[in-house]
Parts: C-alpha cells; structure tokens; sequence
C-alpha cells in the first residue's frame, strides 16, 4: 500500500520498447505518478535483465523518480519463485535492484505447486528482508490461481503471526482475473471471492476477451465500448481502501494510448463513491472498526449520540483533508437508515463551523482528488439534507450550507480550476514565482484542495498587487480572476458575485429583480433608499426560495447559498436603518420604522424561523403601518403588545441556540482542540450576527418611542420592559 494514501497510475517497461528507458521516460515527460520495472530479458536477447542497469543508471533513476514524485516497483521475472532455492539469487538481484532504484514494492507470481503451506513459509525469509529495507512484497495472481487460493494463502500467513506479514499483500492482476477459469470474462466476481482479510496493495490492468493474456490497453479492449466493469473494479478496491499503484501492463504504438487510459481512469477513480463511514476498513492485513453505533428508529445505524463529539473527533483524526473530513459527513446523511436528528445536525454545523474558520486544520491525505470529487460530495451532502429538512431543524440545516464547497457546473467537470495551470506557464512571471504558483496552488488544488488554499492564493494575490510589485498586468488580471474562480468553489464569493452568476441562467423576471437589487443596493444612502433595498432584497428571497424546491443538485445549493448571502447582507442592510432612526431629529419615522420591522419579520420567515408566529406578526405590522396614531394612547398600549410579541420571537431564538449549542460546542470544541475564547464566544457571535438582534435592536428604537410618546399622555402600564437580549 502507498505510504502516502494516494491512488496512483504507471506504466511498465516492455521488450517492446525501442530502448530499456523509453517507457520510463514517457512516463516521466507525461506526469505518470508511478512506474514498475520488470526485468524479462527473453532466450531471444529481446528484453532486458538487472545487469544491463550500471550504478549511475540507478542513480539516475532514484533522482528523477524523487524528482517528478514517482512512485517505483520492480516486478521479478516470471520464474522466480521462492518455492525453488536455486532461483533465490533471481529474486536477491531484484532486491538490489529494487533497492538502489528507491523501489518501495517487489512483485512476485504465486506458485501453487506445493500448497499454500509450503509457499507461505517460503515467502517469511523474503518478507523479512524487504521489511528491513522497507520495501513491500505484492504476490500476484496468475491465469491459473483463482481468488480461494488466495483466501488459503493469507489464512496461512496470518497464523504465521503479524510480524512476518505485516509487509506482504496482494498484486490483483485484472487482465489475469478475467481468464481465471472459476471467474472467466467475470474479474469482478474474482474481487468478490476474495476475503475482506485479503490486503490489496497493487494493481496490474490490462485487458482481453477471455481467450488469452493479450493484454491490450486498457478501453482497447471490452471496457472500450462498456467501461462498468472498470467502474465496478475501482469501486470494489476503494471500499478495500486501497491506495497504491495501478499499472498499465503495456506499451502500445502510439504510447499515447497510455494517456488516454490514465485520464480515463483517473476520471473513474475520482467519480468513484467512498466506502461508506460505516464499513470496516482493511489497513493492510488489519482492519479498523467505524465508530460506535446504534440502532435508529428505523433500524438504520447512528452514533451513539453520548459519543457523538468523540466520534467526530476521532474521526477528523482519522482524516485529514478537507475532502475526506467532507466525505465522513457525506457518508453519515447519505445512508438509506441513518436517522439523523437535531442534536447530530448541531454537532455537524459546529465541526463544518471549525473547519471552515481554520479552527480545525487540513492538510494533505497523500491522495490525489482534484477538486471535482469535493464538488461532487457537496452535492451530495446537499441533496440529502434537503430531503431531511423539517420546520424544527432548518434553521441549524441553513448553518450547514454555507461551509460546503460549491457543486456547479464548472467545478463537476473531470478538471475543474485550469486557469492555475495556464498561469503557471505564462512567460511574463519569474521562474521562482512559477515555480511557487505550481507547487503551492496548482498541484496542491489538483491533488488535495483544501480551504488553506484560498488564503494562499489570498495572500500571493495581495503580494503581487501591493505599491511597488512590478508584475505584467495580464498575469495580475488572470490571477484575480482565478482567485474569483477559487472563491466561487469555496463558495466565499461577495453576493454580488453570487448574484450576477445566477443572472446568467435566469429567467426575465428574476433577472429583473436581482438587477433592480444590485442597483438599489449600489445607490442607497437615505433611510428611504435603504429600506427600498430591504423591500427588494426581500422580494428577491421569495423568488429564488421557490426555485430550490424545483430544482435540485448544483442549481439548488446555488440558489440556496444565494438566499443566505441575502439573508445575511438583510442584517447590514438593518444596521444602516437603525442607524438612520437613531440620528433623526425630528422623532420616530413610524411608518418606515414599523415597515422595516415587518421586512425583518418577514425575512427570518423565509429562513424557515417559526413561520406560523411569522405570519402574524407581519399581518399586525401591516396593519399598524398604515393605520397607526401615535397620538392614540390606546393604539399605543396595542402597538407595545404587538412589540413584545416582536421579542418574545427574538428570544425564542436566543433561548433555543443558549439550549442547544454551548455545551455542544464546548464538548466538539475540546475534543478537537479548539482555541477556549473561541468557544465561549461561539453562541454571542451567532446571535449577534443573525437577523433576531437588529429585530430586537428595532424594536428597542420601537419601545423607547412609544415611553416617549406615553409620557407626554402620562400613560401608565408603558414602562419599559427589561429584555437581556436588547442591547
């Protein structure tokens, strides 16, 4: 198994190439992230042999393999079996081979000539060497040894004990499983057969139709005109884990052939769902338990919820990158019995909460998923939370979205985020800049994208902008409009930005709305100005809100994060009302003031918050801003109820985050070390930045009013009501 936890695809050499190097060098000059040797010099003289390699040769195959980040194996002849003493020296000249080269993996064929006791212990000496030199044994399947010959192989290496085995695994040959005569033009059902304990660590692929080892490239063959086979493979190994190397067992003319079979596999391997959370997952010749779980009301499985912050957290530990972090919570909304409650919900929009803010960390998996398979998972994660959405739990849902990366369109396709690429190449920057570009964003976004990339690429376009950086204007004009691009998928776009990409799919009307928004929002500056902007950005929320309902997949998790930018753009919004009533001289504007308060009602009804209460209260305030008297005592005394009602909504909200999130927070908090001020001021933040303070803030401007006006009539019962929550 790869020590770096990544997927990777090579190519082999042949005695078919014009020289011993042309296929490492192909694979060198075509970004192959793996390479296998195999010595087969033939009775002809076609083919080559370890001697035909001089020290300097392996030198140079150690460096440039180091240098270009490939991963080497050496495949030993096909006679060298253990079982024989006098072809040991065969396989101690692979070993030197492999060795000098920096191979990490030695491949062999299983022998089933004298029983799978006798090869097992063959093997023990050999596994011990390469353990020492750190260096792996994959044994491989041939036509002639079927998946129970490899079920009783490791069943005898495990009774050896796992000190001797813990470095040997299975080499799966495809090309070799279709003509197995129990599982004939049938591999699949040969990795079916094969015991969970069964560790895969490598990979041979090539193709035939059943009748011999032709092996033709791979698409060349069946999987050219249906590929599920190949699908069903990848799928198979991943709930295997596995993340070593997949050969290419050929050298096609013209070798470009291999290209095609890499990226089309590559696809394959990154549409490919994960095992899900669930699973049992095979570490080499051990496998490691999924979390604890319970029975749901279903019958489906859930963590034990007195574990859940433990299970979290023990899990982040277990992954490490954003994409696999991504996946966990994918595979726990996703399962067909998982019946995920409010309290999982909290805890779910806490951790994405963290990550999101740096508070939790990722780094790179040693994997390489390009930033489609993260798209493809927030889609995911979308869809089955829409359809788990209730009254009761939308609001913590809404708390979830906005930390998911973004699933459109342009970040689904097999290589999303080129534009990196191009600018690394440009001709107009220093090499040291190119350089930092490709290693720091390019590769790091096409291997293992992660939210630290945005401040990279926050932080290179500051640099490159700062007074003084004298750098060509269309390298700098590109890179900011990558960095847009990378905004986009982080979902970290400004609303205008959001706005103006769902113009480019709406219809008339909507585009009518949004644009009639966006200009009220870039002209308001008066109390009238703003609430105009209020009263548009509020019709604009109904119309994109009855779209998701509609549509689902990428459009709707657009049009969704849509609806939070606007919700939270409604609070800035509300801020510079406030600030417009408080400054007036000449008394409460009533009409605007009551106005406002019902748009605010109304937005936090279109955020799912206690629509039924919402419904009133916006019906009552119509009433009063069109037919209130300030100097009627009694319209006084019934606004003040209306008021209080107001409030009593604002605590509900208060008092529900003050049930549910502090000792969460405090509990996932700790356990995944989060920073102590940033837990206690987790719950303050939330509810100062959400729309229920500048209800209450207006309501204060509200009620002081309303004292002021009573007084003048020497009203009583109009004394002011002590709320925590108004500031």
């Amino acid at each position: 198994m790869s020590k770096d936890g990544r997927i990777r695809i090579g190519n082999q050499t042949a005695f078919s190439a014009l020289t011993l190097t042309e296929p490492f060098e192909y694979a060198v000059e075509n970004g192959f992230d793996a390479f296998e040797w195999f010595p087969d010099k033939k009775e002809s003289g076609a083919g080559w042999e370890e001697s035909d390699l001089d020290a300097e040769a392996r030198r140079y195959i150690k460096h440039t393999a180091l240098e270009h980040d490939i991963r080497l194996s050496v495949h030993a002849p096909w006679q060298s079996n253990p079982l024989s003493p006098e072809l040991l020296e065969l396989l101690f000249k692979d070993i030197e081979f492999a060795q000098d080269i920096g191979a990490s993996l030695l491949n062999i064929h299983l022998y089933t000539d004298e029983g799978m006791a006798s090869y097992a212990r063959s093997i023990i000496p050999l596994v011990k060497r390469l353990a020492q030199i750190n260096i792996k044994l994959s044994i491989e399947n041939t036509p002639f040894t079927g998946p129970e010959d490899f079920n009783e192989l490791f069943g005898q290496l495990r009774n050896l004990g796992p000190d001797d085995t813990a470095h040997v695994g299975m080499c799966l040959d495809l090309g070799h499983a279709n003509l197995c005569e129990a599982t004939l033009n049938d591999f699949l059902k040969f990795i079916d057969l094969l015991d969970p304990h069964v560790p895969i660590i490598h990979v041979h692929i090539h193709e035939n139709y059943g009748d011999y080892d032709s092996h033709l490239p791979l698409f060349a063959g069946p999987a050219g005109k249906d590929a599920t086979g190949i699908e069903g493979a990848i799928e198979r190994l991943k709930t295997r884990n596995f993340s070593g190397c997949i050969i290419l067992e050929q050298w096609p003319q013209p070798p470009a052939l291999l290209n095609e079979a890499r990226n089309r596999l590559r696809e394959i391997i990154e549409k490919s769902p994960l095992p899900p959370a669930s699973a049992f997952v095979n570490r080499g010749d051990s496998k490691v338990a999924a979390p604890p779980f319970k029975k749901g009301k279903s019958g489906g499985i859930l963590p034990k919820m007195d574990d859940f912050a433990n299970t979290i957290s023990k899990a982040d530990r277990q992954r490490r990158s954003w994409r696999e972090k991504l996946a966990w919570i994918n595979d726990l909304v996703s399962h067909e019995t998982c019946d995920l409650d409010m309290e999982h919900l909290v805890y779910l929009s806490i951790y994405l909460h963290f990550i999101g803010t740096g508070e939790v960390s990722c780094s790179e998996d040693g994997g390489h998923y390009r930033p489609s398979h993260h798209a493809r998972i927030a889609c995911s994660i979308h869809d089955n939370l829409s359809k788990i959405t209730t009254p009761d739990n939308v609001f913590i849902v809404r708390k979830i979205y906005p930390w998911l990366p973004s699933c459109g369109s342009a970040f689904i396709t097999a290589e999303p985020l080129t534009r990196i690429r191009d600018i690394a190449h440009r001709k107009d920057i220093p090499k040291e800049l190119k350089q930092e570009i490709k290693h720091t964003l390019q590769n790091k976004l096409h291997r293992c994208a992660g939210p630290e990339d945005l401040v990279t690429s926050a932080t290179m376009l500051e640099r490159i902008t700062a007074p003084g950086a004298d750098y060509s204007p269309a390298f700098v004009e590109e890179f900011r409009k990558f960095h847009e691009q990378l905004k986009e998928f982080f979902n970290a776009q400004s609303l205008e930005e959001q706005l103006e990409g769902i113009i480019k799919k709406g219809n008339a009307k909507e585009v009518k709305v949004i644009r009639g928004f966006l200009e009220a929002k870039e002209m308001a500056d008066t109390a009238e100005e703003h609430l105009t902007t209020l009263e548009l950005l509020t019709r604009l929320r109904g119309r994109l809100l009855k779209r998701p309902k509609e549509k689902s997949g990428p459009e709707a998790q657009e049009l969704l994060t849509a609806d939070i930018r606007l919700e939270n753009f409604s609070f800035v919004l509300l801020s510079q009302l406030i600030n417009d009533f408080e400054v007036r001289e000449d008394g409460m504007p009533w009409s605007q003031a009551l106005h406002c308060l019902a748009l605010t009602v109304e937005n936090l009804r279109l955020s799912g918050f206690d629509v039924e209460e919402c419904l009133a209260l916006e019906s009552e305030l119509d009433f009063w801003r069109h037919m209130f008297e300030p100097r009627d005592r009694q319209q006084l005394i019934r606004l003040k109820a209306t008021l209080d009602r107001c409030l009593r909504l604002a605590e509900v909200y208060c008092d529900k985050i003050l049930a549910i999130f502090p000792e969460r927070v405090e509990r996932l908090g700790r356990a995944l070390g989060v920073a102590e001020r940033t837990i206690k001021v987790f719950c303050e933040v939330d509810i100062r930045s959400h729309l229920v303070f500048q209800l209450s803030k207006v309501v204060s401007l509200l009620l002081k009013s309303i004292r002021a006006q009573g007084a003048g009539h020497q009203a009583k019962g109009l004394s002011p009501c002590g709320v925590s929550l108004v500031p």
